[in-house]
């Protein structure tokens, strides 16, 4: 799969009336790297109130066909994602999601965040015959979060449309808050991704301003 694959986004954003800190540096980079999807673009917005939208809007690309969903305590994005998952067809998809909104202001953080954007999207992998990719791999189990041999961690990733969605079928899934993050690391292989920029063998803790000390 070369780099002219139609390029879909799946991109999940929780809000709680409260626009902060992360909301407006995520979407600021989703701004940014809009145009690289030129494919289907699924966007949701999860509230789990009745308030005004119109903050979180006004910092969506004007061309962006946003849907509201109702947030899932239990469960957090993953129902949201396989809905999703299940409309995406062909080339390959992108998903990520508006990350730390329910965070403190970290330095670590906002350095995790400015690199998944730019080094998955600044240039979309050429996947051939893998799977799947992204940078920011854990290439060890992470119990009892993620119980799988690897995870991408930060549930930002690239992968192959069909293939993926082939493989659902003889794969059962537990649902819960960490599925989007485990989800890789069930469907594939080591040997079918690319890993890619602070992969890692070592339990690093992407939140922690020492961690890109220590990485670059």
């Amino acid at each position: 799969m070369d780099s002219d694959a139609r390029k879909n986004l799946i991109y999940f954003i929780y809000y709680d009336g409260t626009l902060n800190h992360y909301h407006v540096l995520n979407l600021k980079f989703l701004q940014v790297y809009w145009n690289v999807f030129d494919g289907q673009k699924i966007v949701k917005i999860a509230v789990k109130g009745d308030y005004s939208l119109a903050p979180i809007v006004d910092m969506l690309p004007k061309d962006c066909e946003y849907r509201v969903v109702k947030n899932d305590a239990k469960f957090g994005e993953c129902i949201h994602f396989l809905e999703s998952l299940g409309e995406v067809k062909g080339g390959m998809t992108f998903y990520a999601h508006c990350k730390g909104v329910t965070r403190p202001i970290w330095r670590g953080l906002d350095i995790w965040i400015n690199h998944l954007y730019r080094k998955n999207l600044t240039a979309p992998p050429v996947l051939e015959d893998k799977l799947f990719s992204g940078i920011c791999g854990k290439l060890m189990p992470c119990h009892p979060y993620v119980p799988y041999p690897f995870h991408y961690s930060g549930s930002f990733y690239w992968f192959a449309t069909d293939k993926v969605k082939g493989r659902l079928k003889d794969v059962k899934l537990r649902l819960d808050k960490y599925l989007t993050e485990q989800f890789p690391g069930i469907m594939a292989k080591k040997d079918e991704c690319i890993f890619g920029f602070a992969s890692s063998n070592v339990n690093h803790n992407f939140y922690d301003e020492k961690t890109w000390r220590i990485l670059r």
